[in-house]
């Protein structure tokens, strides 16, 4: 198996839409990239790069900070109610019922160590290495993380990086942070967990339809996620908790930070299909900002609608809005590996929102087991469909039966060419398998879920999905219904074998 060299990787090319927020940038492990970063920049920023090789922008540029846009401009909180300095952030232990959004920002120690490291040169990194262990991971093993990916998207904002700059020079001269500029993205989730899919690879908490599943189906497997679903007022206590955390309180903190709120990213569950969530809509549009609101939803992209509301009526109430699809396969693979998904309806809902001049579709992937085997028809569709402005990805880090270097050795060579253009997914390709995942475990807790979905619209199976894989498996307990998926199998084989053999032979 063979990967890229930085000399074999400096010709690529990709398209647009997969070189805007980092999939096409020439970097490799340990070697992250700015080439592209501060292409467009505005009059000040190239007289910074040019003229002043101690700013923040120039040592961002020449990594001798390890700098990140997002610790300056975005307030997030998880699904538990926690802060966190970003979406791979480390837990704060703070609740957003505990702290103010501006208190948040502006006082808490978590996010100040993290941002005054990021401004020293000659930091030990004791904060960072505990918070953002995700990227820093990331750009060790591929090359590229969330933090590339923003950084090149955010220098490349002429507007916007500069009001990052200007806040954390001041933050830099003064120890303060304080919010006065419009660079704020505001991603909290504030409205609970509902969701209308299965995705096989979602931790449950983040999905009530997952919940049901692993509590109702018992489509659970411990090797995989841990300790089994015990008690259903778990769940019950994350949306009843989050009913309250998204109330008119919190909703108001956010509508009060409105002319500081460049973007608001608005996630799940499936926030398309939470009501609660145009009740913030409403009251931005009340304020008399949503017009400067670049808004942004982490969507599944299957409804478009939640009872009486209808999203396309919001559309021109705001001034820009990016619909940001989870999609990591095409056709029957996201209906497999995203259950309950209708390929047919999201292209659909894509078409309808392309129509609004103010609306771009992204398409937000996650590299996994099942989806590296067919990702390339993803990347294919956005090359070849102008209605996807961009594309991003990153690998799955959990659950780690699920990542890439877990697949069978000859799967994983024979994907290899595939990705040759883009060195982050041939290199997680090219490590070796964690050697406490069994992939039978991963084989098993799969077709538990197939099972749940026998005689239902939703039934797909594993093997016919992914047929490479069938060889790999060993059963160790056939189940009625996995014995009749055999005989179907086999069946199958032997209908083909004859249509084979009487090709063959017919004049």
């Amino acid at each position: 198996m063979t990967t890229l060299s930085k000399e074999d990787h400096k010709d690529i090319q990709v398209g647009t839409n997969m070189s805007r927020g980092g999939p096409g940038d020439k970097s490799l492990p340990g070697d992250y990239e700015t080439d592209a970063w501060f292409e467009l920049v505005s009059d000040d920023t190239k007289e910074e790069l040019d003229n002043n090789p101690i700013s923040i922008t120039a040592q961002a540029k020449n990594k001798d900070l390890w700098f990140c846009s997002i610790p300056f401009s975005q307030v997030y909180s998880e699904i538990d109610g926690q802060y966190q300095a970003c979406c791979f952030g480390a837990p704060s232990g703070v609740m957003v019922d505990q702290m103010s959004l501006v208190d948040w920002m502006e006082t808490s120690d978590y996010m100040n160590n993290i941002r005054k490291e990021m401004l020293d040169p000659n930091s030990d990194f004791k904060s960072v290495e505990k918070t953002c262990v995700r990227c820093r991971s990331d750009e060790r093993r591929y090359g590229r993380s969330r933090r590339t990916n923003c950084m090149k998207i955010h220098t490349n904002d002429p507007q916007h990086w500069d009001g990052i700059e200007r806040t954390a020079r001041f933050f830099k001269e003064t120890g303060e942070y304080i919010i006065d500029e419009r660079i704020l993205e505001v991603q909290l989730k504030v409205f609970g967990s509902e969701c209308n899919l299965d995705c096989h690879m979602c931790f449950h908490a983040n999905s009530s339809m997952r919940w049901d599943m692993a509590k109702n189906k018992e489509v659970w497997n411990e090797k995989i996620w841990g300790a089994g679903p015990t008690d259903k007022l778990r769940i019950d206590h994350i949306n009843n908790s989050f009913k309250n955390r998204a109330s008119k309180d919190i909703l108001k903190q956010i509508c009060e930070l409105s002319p500081h709120i460049r973007s608001i990213k608005i996630i799940g569950g499936e926030p398309l299909i939470m009501k609660r969530q145009y009740e913030l809509l409403d009251m931005l549009i009340e304020s008399g900002d949503s017009k400067d609101i670049f808004l942004k939803f982490q969507t599944n992209f299957t409804k478009l609608q939640a009872g009486k509301h209808k999203f396309v009526n919001y559309i021109p109430h705001f001034g820009n809005i990016a619909m940001v699809a989870s999609v990591d396969g095409i056709g029957t693979n996201i209906e497999y590996m995203r259950r309950r998904t209708d390929w047919k309806e999201l292209e659909g809902n894509i078409d309808i929102c392309n129509k609004y001049p103010n609306v771009v579709v992204d398409f937000n992937s996650l590299i996994s087991f099942l989806s590296v085997m067919r990702f390339d028809e993803v990347i294919d569709y956005c090359k070849d469909n102008d209605k996807i402005h961009q594309i991003n990805w990153a690998m799955i880090e959990k659950p780690k039966h699920l990542r890439v270097n877990n697949l069978p050795f000859a799967i994983k060579n024979d994907l290899m060419d595939k990705y040759k253009d883009f060195p982050d997914i041939q290199h997680a390709l090219s490590m070796p398998p964690e050697n406490d995942v069994d992939i039978q475990d991963l084989f098993e807790y799969l077709l538990k879920q197939d099972e749940s979905y026998v005689g239902t619209k939703w039934e797909l199976h594993l093997f016919d999905v992914y047929p490479e894989l069938r060889p790999y498996y060993e059963p160790r307990e056939r189940t009625p219904e996995m014995e009749a998926m055999f005989k179907r199998w086999e069946a199958d084989e032997k209908a083909a074998s004859e249509e084979l053999v009487k090709g063959s032979i017919d004049p």
